[in-house]
């Protein structure tokens, strides 16, 4: 072992060691929080073709049916009411029944983020399970409906 005696010379060499640790760690933070990130909403479509059409009016009385409407406030079962009164109606009967599903439906002229406002505050209320409602396509409309004759197909000759 020999000694040098004088001035040392400054290393110039990078110590990477500290930049790996960093690189490392925020790769295994990212690793756990993106599949947390994802929000999924899952959406099971009837695939029959042949459905049949309930209205409104026809709808079992333990079924609840919520209509959000263009003024700010909801229908819910016919009854229109601001939507934290709705709420708490909801929060009631959805109590201890998270499978039970809700009917949601909304007029034409109202906006996309009037209607997730209301769904958001359903889910918070205690409703897990949405089923939308649409109106019956025009062509299996009834013949005694206003539209029927407009919307029926013309034969071909």
């Amino acid at each position: 072992m020999a000694m040098q005696l004088g001035w040392k010379k400054p290393v110039t060499d990078i110590n990477v060691t500290p930049l790996i640790d960093v690189v490392l760690v925020l790769l295994i933070i990212f690793m756990v929080l993106t599949p947390l990130a994802e929000k999924q909403k899952y959406l099971r479509v009837p695939e029959s073709e042949d459905a049949q059409v309930v209205p409104p009016e026809a709808v079992p009385p333990e079924q609840k049916v919520l209509t959000a409407l263009a003024n700010g406030r909801v229908l819910l079962d016919a009854q229109e009411m601001e939507i934290a009164d709705a709420m708490r109606v909801l929060e009631k009967a959805y109590r201890g029944r998270p499978s039970k599903p809700l009917f949601f439906n909304a007029e034409n002229r109202v906006r996309y983020e009037q209607a997730y406002r209301v769904l958001d505050a359903a889910h918070e209320a205690g409703v897990n399970t949405v089923g939308f409602m649409t109106d019956p396509p025009i062509a299996r409309r009834s013949e005694g409906s206003p539209g029927a004759a407009a919307a029926a197909p013309t034969p071909r000759r």
